[in-house]
């Protein structure tokens, strides 16, 4: 009991310091350790690939492209390997989730909260079903969830607790930096995507692909 009780203190102190460390990080333009250019490896290509896919769902979800934003999402999970079925299911799943968080959007502009969180349920259990037709054996859809909710809510620190917390779970406490970089690229997508700025935008989404595909996690922490 008293070992259970210690791991859990490292761990809850691991995170604490983990996000104070996000929080001065997302204060700066561009932290040193980030702004490093990568050295040529055998994941470049796929790594502008994938984050040129992923700015591209982000455009075609405020296209409204829900078709297309399905397809680039299953491409993205047949060049990381997995079976065409299971991506394109995995695709559809993720455009299904977009629908329903727009559909909580709405809900909240209107002051329904109740119908807001029904929505918001509903994305969470679109996402699981990626996580089940990926075989991912930890679950990080309530995460993903959670920081699409707050980033409507535009809570920005709910916003990197439920980031990091996903990426953490997915890639483990030994890439325990990895999930810090992984983070901030997002919370810079999410800044940048604001501002409507694409290129700058795919710029981070292959930054953060580089630095996810230097490790073997157990599962990838992205579900779109």
């Amino acid at each position: 009991m008293a070992q259970s009780l210690e791991i859990t203190g490292f761990i809850l102190s691991t995170q604490h310091s983990a996000l104070s460390t996000l929080l001065y990080f997302c204060g700066q333009s561009q932290p040193d350790c980030l702004r490093k250019k990568p050295r040529f490896n055998m994941n470049e290509s796929l790594a502008a690939t994938l984050g040129e896919l992923q700015a591209q769902i982000y455009w075609l979800h405020d296209a409204l492209k829900f078709a297309e934003l399905a397809s680039a999402a299953a491409t993205i999970y047949m060049k990381l390997g997995y079976t065409q079925q299971q991506a394109e299911t995995a695709g559809n799943l993720i455009s299904q989730a977009y629908q329903f968080a727009d559909d909580a959007a709405n809900a909240q502009k209107a002051g329904d909260h109740d119908r807001e969180i029904q929505f918001y349920q509903q994305v969470k259990d679109k996402l699981i079903q990626v996580e089940t037709t990926l075989n991912y054996k930890n679950t990080i859809a309530i995460h993903q969830m959670q920081w699409w909710m707050h980033f409507r809510h535009r809570r920005k620190i709910q916003i990197l607790l439920h980031l990091f917390l996903q990426h953490l779970k997915a890639v483990g406490l030994i890439n325990l930096f990895t999930a810090i970089k992984l983070t901030y690229f997002l919370m810079e997508i999410v800044r940048v995507h604001k501002s409507r700025d694409i290129e700058t935008t795919k710029n981070n989404a292959i930054k953060y692909w580089a630095e996810l595909l230097k490790i073997k996690p157990p599962q990838y922490p992205y579900l779109g």
